[in-house]
């Protein structure tokens, strides 16, 4: 009988040993080099912003760095930032074109809003501030403009300088309205000053980006001088301003 109950115990520990070694396997080599090359095809597909995102998630893993810097290259070829134009009644920068797409962050901010009602932690993925934008504000279009806005693949990483370790960014989405990344609200703009927007009435106001802040119930913003920063703001506040972007058909 002791036989037995030792051999069970033996038995246990060892399938333990192998799935937390399957584990460690899946976070440190097998999603990296999903994620890797899910990159690639963005990047030969030239979704390079979406690309561009993918790589700078991964760190220094297998050089892709150096691959981001090449398609920030690749990027400011393609930029158009000081144009503008207008769209579904709103006032937009044009801050990439290419394939027959634009796209378009609206000139400043629309309005205050929460990241997130509840105020508890959440991802872009289950934010409410994703909802509105894709339910209520996306419906504020008519026909003809909601047919030119494209539903777009919206990648969502992890933020790997949070305060306790990695902050969980959510699954990637597909979305008709976002808000930017941290990584494309840097990509996008040379200096702070380009990055600050203004609110209705005129002054300056920060706005949120949709990337995870140091910990999960803050979200990283533009501040009201145009910096940006990983650490973020709690996703209650309802003093942060919403400059929704977008890809849409032109031509």
């Amino acid at each position: 009988m002791k036989k037995k109950w030792v051999k069970a115990v033996v038995i246990a520990a060892v399938a333990l040993v192998a799935a937390a070694g399957l584990a460690a396997l899946t976070i440190w080599v097998i999603l990296p080099a999903v994620k890797y090359s899910q990159a690639g095809k963005l990047a030969d597909s030239s979704d390079y912003a979406a690309a561009y995102d993918v790589y700078d998630g991964l760190g220094d893993y297998r050089g892709a760095q150096a691959r981001k810097d090449q398609l920030q290259t690749k990027i400011i070829e393609s930029r158009t930032l000081g144009a503008t134009m207008t769209f579904g009644g709103y006032e937009w920068l044009v801050l990439e074109q290419r394939n027959g797409k634009a796209l378009l962050l609206m000139q400043d901010v629309l309005e205050t809003r929460p990241y997130n009602e509840s105020g508890m932690d959440t991802t872009w993925e289950a934010c409410t501030l994703r909802m509105w934008l894709n339910g209520q504000f996306y419906e504020k279009f008519n026909e003809a403009d909601r047919a030119k806005i494209v539903e777009t693949d919206v990648v969502n990483n992890d933020n790997a300088q949070g305060d306790e370790g990695k902050v969980d960014g959510g699954g990637d989405t597909r979305d008709r309205v976002f808000l930017l990344s941290l990584a494309e609200a840097k990509l996008y703009f040379p200096d702070d000053m380009s990055r600050a927007a203004s609110a209705a009435d005129g002054r300056a106001s920060s706005w949120w980006l949709r990337s995870p802040g140091s910990i999960p119930i803050l979200a990283c913003v533009v501040r009201f001088d145009g910096g940006v920063g990983d650490s973020g703001t709690p996703v209650s506040s309802n003093d942060r301003g919403v400059r929704p972007a977008m890809w849409i058909t032109v031509g």
